[in-house]
């Protein structure tokens, strides 16, 4: 090899450890940004921090933590493998039947958990079925792009699955089950249409079968060993109804949403412990710093009046309440795109209460759902928009998967691009059609 070759691989080898050092501190970068930001802005609009504090949502954080930690406990019984092997025996390895399967999988599970650690629960055994089938760039790109654009509409399809859910359930304009039976119908739609628009465009085999038939035994084999503890998912179901249950019909005045999860989760763990289940809890404080860094930038930004001002000069100009929600959406969601849910969600949570609390009141209901519909838009338009977005690249580019014989699959920010962008379209265009029909 000459020496030119050789300068050339050490550079692009240099730009390669660049970038991944970038990409992994990026997120302690962004929260010191918002940190530091907020405060600015604080300060030049004479806001004391204190004050920021005294409206701080810690019961958001309260319940993303808990909600974390009890599926870790959910984890240790072994259901997901069995569910994602069973999955995999069901669609006999069949490329377009796996990709339907596991992402209405992902949208259950997303919906009732947190959406990363929901992803990383079926990633494994994603991982050795692709690895043993032979996929193409395609393939992979169309899979892990409903994987994707599904854990951003199970996670919004309930009030607990994902950040903007939360914080829309615990700012007051609905209520538990009302925000539950209005948006879980939506957000199913927009699955089954993601899912078919997606399944279709994976082409059907026209071979025997072997490589498929074999795809499955390994996976099996695998995980032939697995343990599942049923006799302790059926307790810890009971206590996930129960917390359903609580959050629906309790006022939260009087038991707030926090309280309830704190509790659900001590008995949870109590149960864990006297079934010699292992309980020792661990979460990734990043994503729980990430989100606080939000929370407290919307928090200043609220306090400064700039939002209220945005949704008065929304109703003054727009006098039609259904097109004011609809283009409020449209702002969100490419918010939410450019910017991520996280601070999407935060940012502009002050504007819908003030929608809600005028002239809009009786539709606040709606309003919650449509502005879940927007942020989740706008979380599938790009890699960095998704709560799980990086997370799942990275576990991609290290599982190894082969598109071609010796060539590794990989998946990133441009491959994500033009799947993102038709993600994006398909939902937003249905949140609207729906928002026509029902306001």
């Amino acid at each position: 090899m000459n020496s030119v070759a050789v300068n050339k691989e050490l550079n692009i080898s240099k730009k390669t450890s660049f970038l991944k050092g970038l990409g992994n501190s990026a997120s302690l970068l962004l929260i010191a940004a918002m940190f530091i930001l907020g405060s600015i802005v604080a300060l030049s609009f004479d806001i004391p921090i204190k004050t920021v504090m005294g409206g701080y949502s810690y019961d958001v954080l309260v319940i993303l933590i808990v909600m974390e930690l009890f599926t870790n406990l959910i984890a240790e019984t072994g259901i997901m493998q069995l569910l994602a092997i069973k999955i995999a025996e069901f669609s006999k390895g069949q490329k377009r039947m796996c990709l339907i399967l596991f992402g209405g999988m992902m949208f259950l599970i997303s919906s009732c958990l947190n959406n990363i650690t929901a992803v990383m629960m079926i990633l494994p055994i994603v991982f050795v079925l692709l690895k043993t089938l032979e996929v193409d760039r395609k393939y992979v790109c169309v899979f892990f792009a409903a994987i994707l654009a599904l854990s951003n509409t199970g996670g919004a399809a309930s009030p607990v699955g994902d950040f903007p859910a939360i914080v829309i359930m615990t700012s007051g304009i609905t209520d538990f089950l009302s925000y539950l039976t209005h948006a879980f119908p939506l957000f199913a739609i927009t699955s089954v249409a993601l899912l078919s628009i997606w399944g279709l465009s994976v082409k059907k085999e026209r071979d025997d079968g072997a490589v498929r038939s074999l795809a499955v035994s390994n996976l099996k084999s695998q995980y032939k060993n697995i343990n599942i503890r049923f006799d302790v998912l059926k307790w810890l179901g009971l206590i996930f109804i129960g917390m359903f249950l609580a959050w629906s019909f309790v006022p939260q005045n009087m038991v707030p949403p926090e309280a309830i999860a704190i509790l659900g989760y001590g008995i949870a763990v109590v149960v864990c412990s006297l079934k010699k289940v292992k309980v020792a809890q661990c979460m990734d404080m990043k994503s729980v710093l990430t989100i606080a860094s939000f929370l407290f930038f919307a928090q200043v930004i609220s306090q400064t009046g700039l939002l209220n001002m945005l949704a008065n000069f929304l109703q003054t100009n727009i006098s039609n309440p259904k097109l004011l929600i609809m283009v409020i959406m449209v702002i969100t969601s490419v918010v939410a795109g450019i910017f991520s849910a996280g601070p999407a969600a935060a940012a502009m949570m002050p504007v819908i209460i003030e929608l809600c609390n005028g002239p809009l009141s009786a539709q606040s209901d709606w309003i919650a759902v449509a502005y879940a519909a927007a942020i989740c838009a706008g979380s599938s338009m790009f890699m960095w928009s998704a709560t799980a977005g990086f997370i799942l690249s990275n576990k991609v580019n290290a599982a190894g998967i082969e598109e071609a014989p010796g060539k590794k699959a990989t998946w990133g920010v441009a491959q994500y691009m033009k799947y993102g962008l038709l993600n994006y379209v398909v939902q937003l265009s249905i949140a609207l059609i729906v928002m026509a029909i029902v306001l």
